[in-house]
């Protein structure tokens, strides 16, 4: 594909934002317009997403393109590229490859689920070029948090290792994010079908490390982009929402930084939750999808 072809947006779900229910942290109403407006005068936006909602996606897509566009410019940092396919990203908004070579270059294609790349992230990305914007792949390689997951963290390249470049450890303490890690890995095993599982310190430390490897290199691509951009961030909703590490660490490397946090919430209701949903984040955002998801949105592994 030449650097002057322009390719045709991705469809995506023909989802109107009015029809989305948003609301404050503490659960009063707002507007679509007016939540975009107070996330405009961010620096940094961070969205949580339940990665199997279409309609959520959708919103998504909307909500970049309006920021980009607001930001005259800036930077749409994702989860779901890891640091090893910048190259890809770069090639793919320079028109150099296009969005089937970027998908299969980064084995991207089913992401969460079938298809999701092309129906669900592509169109996001598609609204940041589009509207000015670039593309960071923020994201630490799969190794190496299987390698954190299985030996801890002194399984990793050592500092002077040119693969350090690829992911960063954390630099704070989440003491709240442990604790809701082992929440999570009791639902999991609960699944599994262990009636009364118990998660031992050891599992769980193993667990959160993997996680904030995660976390840890998110932000910082976030912070590193935050030095041109203003930037807008979006991983699944455990990365973001309440104690999410993410945030937390991007937090800790850019203190003075105005942050704002997003929770895209898969319902089908328009009455807000105040008992699982009050301060999950600056605005949360029930998407009216009829696909209702039960678990915590993790990193893939």
């Amino acid at each position: 594909m030449s650097a002057t072809a322009v390719e045709k947006p991705a469809v995506r779900v023909a989802v109107q934002h009015d029809n989305a229910c948003v609301f404050l942290s503490d659960g009063a109403p707002t507007t679509w317009g007016a939540m975009v407006g107070a996330l405009a005068h961010c620096d940094a936006v961070f969205i949580g997403e339940t990665h199997d909602d279409a309609y959520g996606h959708a919103l998504e897509a909307q909500l970049v393109g309006e920021l980009i566009t607001a930001w005259h410019g800036g930077a749409l940092s994702i989860e779901m590229l890891e640091r090893d396919e910048q190259k890809a990203a770069d090639q793919w908004r320079a028109g150099e490859i296009d969005s089937l070579a970027l998908a299969q270059q980064t084995k991207s294609e089913s992401w969460a689920g079938k298809n999701s790349w092309v129906e669900w992230y592509q169109p996001v990305l598609d609204a940041a070029k589009l509207n000015g914007g670039v593309v960071i792949a923020a994201n630490a390689p799969r190794k190496y948090v299987r390698m954190v997951s299985k030996d801890g963290m002194k399984s990793l390249p050592p500092v002077n290792s040119e693969e350090r470049a690829l992911f960063d450890a954390p630099c704070a303490q989440h003491p709240e994010y442990r604790e809701d890690l082992r929440t999570v890995m009791v639902e999991m095993r609960q699944e599994e079908g262990q009636p009364t599982p118990i998660v031992s310190d050891e599992d769980l430390d193993r667990f959160l490390a993997s996680q904030l490897i995660w976390d840890a290199t998110m932000a910082r691509s976030v912070a590193k982009a935050r030095e041109k951009f203003h930037v807008v961030h979006m991983a699944g909703c455990f990365h973001i929402d309440r104690s999410g590490a993410t945030v937390a660490e991007f937090k800790a490397l850019r203190p003075n930084d105005t942050v704002a946090t997003m929770s895209l919430v898969s319902s089908n209701t328009c009455e807000f939750d105040f008992e699982k949903d009050r301060k999950r984040a600056t605005f949360v955002v029930y998407t009216q999808s009829q696909h209702v998801s039960d678990g915590a949105d993790l990193g893939h592994e």
